[in-house]
């Protein structure tokens, strides 16, 4: 494999030495996974760049391994030669936990690995390898008519192994919890090449230690997942969503109250949406229709899934808000064309194609206890505004399970000396919100993972003994620190 155009100018600086031992390690990758197993120079920039483009990295080879033994021998040849290792799946991440930060680094792409093992309907299963997209787990779920209950936006390129590196979260969160909760097996590779098999479909075991729970969440810098056995659920043939504008964010828990007793246990999604966000979104993509004529500062998108219809739940919840003056106009969507318009419009509001000021801003994905919601959102925007006068703050999220994306952000006229002011301003901004935060008993991280991006700060939400624990847990299982490392863990 030719070098990158990078690895030839470190190579001229090299001593000889270090040529010969980069061309080896390059040698034996391109043994171990051949030729189509090797990304070239070319081709290895979005290897190398987070989805925001915050995050630039460098690496001596981008590898695309086919199986769990490539990646074994792979992660064996990279711990034989002391470099260190990031593994990769969609690369949908934004916390840059799947970007090399070091110049020693290999990437792993586990894209290849895409096939589903298999489909096991009667058992509730389904084993797949990491490089799996979330969409092609749904729909074999539906073939086999079940279902896979995580979903997010971008389910057409979110792999399942980044999925349970960062133990994601999204819409459905409420009813099937995180991935954490649909993973019933997996397999991993360790630091020095070793596989974990834990590939099992029991729902329940009590042989000691769980050990599959140590590569969910901790972002591949304690083990490479490279196949799951993964939780289906029963069909929901039957799902309808509805908008509701809601007068007061303040009894925004009084109406998810009020939605779990009309669901029955089929309320599936309860999403926060505020006006801002539905008058951009129909502005920027002609395609989404804005849902109710009526405008409020604030929208509830509330979906009802089950097995028979849900219509007269969704007709009944919404009747009975009206009447307790917790809901102010509402409409149901009445066919496939306008469940899917509503989705949509939920799946365009992250800020970063809506919004001139947004690489200014503050990114926060944090989550407090539900019926905190409403209080730490007041906090946190008056706090803002205090801080930095003229700030704006862009909001939604999962309400249903206190998960806030919360973005703090110059105002939408602001010129070059407000932007510079907020950037200027916007450490200690992010101090004082994660401060709100650890008062309400919540967390920095929602469902995006640690990565690079809030290592630092896992300081302030973790105590001194829980640092300790995952530090000791790290050295146990990669001492020499080649997994991801600079991610997850401060230092």
């Amino acid at each position: 494999m030719p070098f990158s155009s990078w690895q030839a100018r470190e190579m001229r600086n090299a001593s000889p030495e270090q040529q010969q031992s980069v061309s080896a390690l390059v040698e034996e990758l391109t043994a171990i996974v051949g030729a189509a197993g090797m990304v070239g120079d070319e081709a290895s920039a979005p290897f190398l760049v987070d989805w925001l483009e915050h995050y630039h990295g460098t690496a001596l080879a981008v590898v695309r391994p086919a199986t769990t033994h490539e990646v074994s021998q792979v992660v064996a040849c990279c711990a034989a030669h002391g470099v260190s290792i990031v593994p990769q799946g969609g690369n949908t991440g934004l916390c840059g936990g799947a970007i090399p930060n070091d110049d020693t680094t290999v990437v792993i792409s586990l894209q290849r690995m895409n096939r589903i093992i298999s489909v096991d309907p009667e058992r509730f299963t389904m084993t797949v390898e990491a490089g799996v997209t979330v969409q092609a787990i749904q729909e074999a779920a539906v073939a086999a008519n079940r279902m896979f209950g995580p979903d997010w936006g971008a389910r057409g390129t979110a792999a399942i192994g980044g999925a349970i590196a960062t133990n994601a979260g999204g819409v459905n969160v409420l009813q099937f919890g995180s991935i954490r909760e649909n993973i019933l097996g997996l397999e991993a590779v360790l630091a020095d090449g070793r596989v974990f098999d834990g590939l099992r479909s029991l729902r329940k075991d009590s042989s000691g230690l769980d050990a599959k729970h140590l590569f969910i969440g901790t972002e591949g810098t304690l083990g490479i997942v490279t196949q799951a056995v993964v939780r289906l659920r029963p069909a929901m043939p039957e799902q309808q969503t509805a908008f509701a504008a809601i007068p007061d964010v303040s009894r925004l828990g009084e109406l998810f109250a009020l939605a779990l007793r009309h669901g029955q246990g089929g309320l599936t999604a309860f999403e926060l949406i505020p006006e801002l966000g539905v008058a951009t979104v129909c502005a920027k993509f002609p395609s989404v229709q804005r849902p109710l004529d009526s405008r409020s500062d604030w929208y509830a998108m509330i979906r009802l899934s089950g097995p028979e219809p849900v219509t007269d739940a969704l007709t009944d919840l919404l009747a009975d808000a009206v009447n307790e003056q917790l809901v102010v106009d509402a409409v149901i969507a009445s066919s496939a064309e306008q469940e899917e318009n509503l989705w949509m419009l939920r799946d365009e509001l992250p800020p970063q194609r809506l919004f001139d000021t947004i690489d200014a801003g503050l990114k926060l994905d944090v989550a407090v206890p539900i019926d905190a919601v409403p209080a730490y959102y007041a906090e946190v925007t008056q706090t803002a505004s205090s801080l930095l006068p003229g700030s704006m703050a862009y909001t939604f999220g999962h309400a249903g399970d206190g998960n806030l994306h919360l973005y703090l952000l110059p105002a939408l006229d602001a010129d070059n000396d407000a932007v510079e002011a907020f950037i200027a301003g916007r450490a200690g901004l992010n101090n004082a919100v994660n401060d709100i935060t650890w008062r309400y008993g919540g967390t920095v991280s929602a469902e995006h993972g640690i990565g690079q991006y809030l290592r630092d700060e896992l300081r302030g939400q973790k105590s001194a003994v829980e640092l300790e624990v995952m530090r000791t847990i790290k050295d146990a299982l990669d001492p020499a620190g080649l997994l991801n490392p600079g991610k997850v863990l401060p230092d």
